[in-house]
């Protein structure tokens, strides 16, 4: 079966290295995946979309989502359609749960990306406990996610994945 998911954030939360990590990750579980990033203007801080895939089969697709079976938040903040999204399967950051699906996980991610110090020019980089969070909600397994976390950032991973070790154990449902 065939999940689509898009990742709203802003430019430097780190969504697009979100997708990626999670489609290495299904990789990795023996899965099919695709992590497609769309920008607008490249600066921090402006709206930016990723869109993930993940499926047990071959994907033939290369468009933009348009009707995702889940959503990621990263930024409470971005103005998401949801009234013209019916997903299924939710991920945002948010300190209090917030419905933004039929099953919407929430965590504070901001706060754990400053315990564990991943911040730049004052942002907090979101991409390891938002990763942790929606590889939770996607049931795939931590070890895939942290082998990613090698594959993608090498001897630089260990603060990552001991965020997203903790995302992924404290992220709760609605």
């Amino acid at each position: 079966m065939l999940t689509e998911i898009t990742i709203y954030c802003r430019g430097g939360q780190g969504g697009v290295t979100s997708a990626r990590l999670i489609a290495t990750a299904a990789m990795l579980k023996g899965l099919y995946a695709q992590a497609i990033p769309q920008f607008g203007p490249e600066r921090r801080g402006a709206t930016v979309n990723a869109y993930l895939r993940i499926s047990e089969a071959p994907i033939r697709r290369r468009s933009s989502i348009r009707k995702p079976q889940g959503i990621v938040v990263f930024d409470r903040k971005i103005d998401v359609k949801m009234e013209t999204i019916e997903a299924e399967l939710g991920v945002i950051n948010s300190p209090e749960p917030i419905r933004i699906a039929n099953r919407t996980y929430y965590l504070d991610a901001t706060e754990i990306a400053k315990k564990y110090h991943l911040v730049n020019a004052g942002w907090a980089i979101l991409s390891a406990p938002m990763s942790g969070a929606i590889a939770n909600a996607l049931k795939i397994e931590f070890h895939y996610l942290r082998e990613a976390f090698w594959k993608e950032l090498g001897e630089k991973a260990e603060k990552s994945i001991e965020a997203a070790k903790e995302a992924y154990e404290v992220v709760r449902w609605t």
